[in-house]
């Protein structure tokens, strides 16, 4: 006998299979995609934190700063790097996201679920169009490469030296 976790629970939300519904198949990847990254990112931030430096944070202690004046004005200005690192790591997975997308709905139902990266392999090696997927993909890159050099060029300017 099969059970569902939406008979179990009762929610109507979970009664159906998220990625045979078109409307919720593109948040089932949303959340799979983030569960994926973030055991990474928070590795990341831990390493940031973990690297503050103490005599820092005990000037500012000595100083009179309190717990909130000094993770707004000491830690979270120190933590831009990790926030900086994160930020390009996500936004370069979420246009390049394609085993996911592969292995759990193949681009569909009803290709609702084609993202970019499926697109362009669907375009140059399923469709024979080598050409046409080459330019997509070089266009992809382009995009990726602008967005990535935009956000690291605005995210640096924030980064302070302690």
């Amino acid at each position: 006998m099969l059970v569902n976790f939406g008979s179990v629970t009762g929610l109507k939300i979970f009664k159906t299979s998220w990625l045979s519904d078109p409307t919720k198949a593109f948040w089932a990847l949303v959340i799979v995609t983030a569960w994926q990254l973030s055991g990474y990112m928070m590795l990341i931030y831990v390493a940031g934190f973990t690297s503050l430096p103490q005599d820092v944070l005990e000037a500012a202690a000595i100083d009179g700063c309190n717990a909130t004046q000094s993770v707004f004005r000491i830690i979270l200005p120190l933590m831009v790097p990790s926030f900086v690192i994160c930020v390009f790591l996500t936004l370069q997975r979420c246009f390049m996201v394609y085993d996911i997308n592969l292995s759990l709905t193949k681009g569909g139902p009803y290709n609702s679920t084609v993202l970019i990266a499926m697109h362009v392999y669907q375009k140059a090696f399923l469709s024979h169009q080598y050409g046409v997927g080459q330019a997509e993909a070089f266009i992809l890159f382009i995009m990726v490469a602008a967005i990535s050099g935009l956000q690291l060029y605005f995210s640096k300017k924030l980064e302070v030296e302690s």
